[in-house]
């Protein structure tokens, strides 16, 4: 196992983690282009190592060792403040309005954690499978 974490430590690959090799790329802000260019910069370096192979099907996508990650493999969220729909405590709200709108929440740690005390979660598309990486920011 290990990590990298960028000196701005907006940018991290873990390796050896559930997907083995699991890579991030964040900012604050509103520029969600930004942070997917930097993201696509680095898998361009990455995949250009000789020896590194990405297991991938033209129709499938990107083939990982996690389903929920089967297609394009990219995970894009926001954490956002929704006090309106959290104010219970609770996701349940944000979910009946998201889910019709193909949107997954969650906790802000991740998948099965608490939503923040201040009614910030963590909202992204819920295909990742025929979709493109660039759809997924639109």
């Amino acid at each position: 196992r290990g990590c990298y974490v960028s000196d701005d430590k907006q940018f991290i690959i873990w390796f050896g983690e559930e997907d083995q090799l699991r890579i991030m790329c964040m900012k604050k802000g509103t520029c969600l282009n930004e942070v997917f260019n930097r993201l696509k910069e680095a898998l361009d370096t990455v995949e250009s190592i000789e020896g590194i192979k990405f297991a991938h099907s033209e129709k499938y996508g990107y083939v990982t060792s996690c389903p929920s990650n089967l297609g394009t493999g990219m995970r894009a969220s926001v954490h956002i403040k929704i006090p309106n729909l959290t104010s219970d405590g609770t996701e349940a709200k944000a979910k009946l309005v998201c889910k019709p709108l193909g949107l997954s929440v969650r906790g802000v740690g991740g998948e099965h954690t608490p939503i923040g005390a201040d009614g910030t979660v963590d909202i992204s598309p819920s295909a990742r499978l025929q979709i493109q990486e660039a759809e997924i920011i639109c």
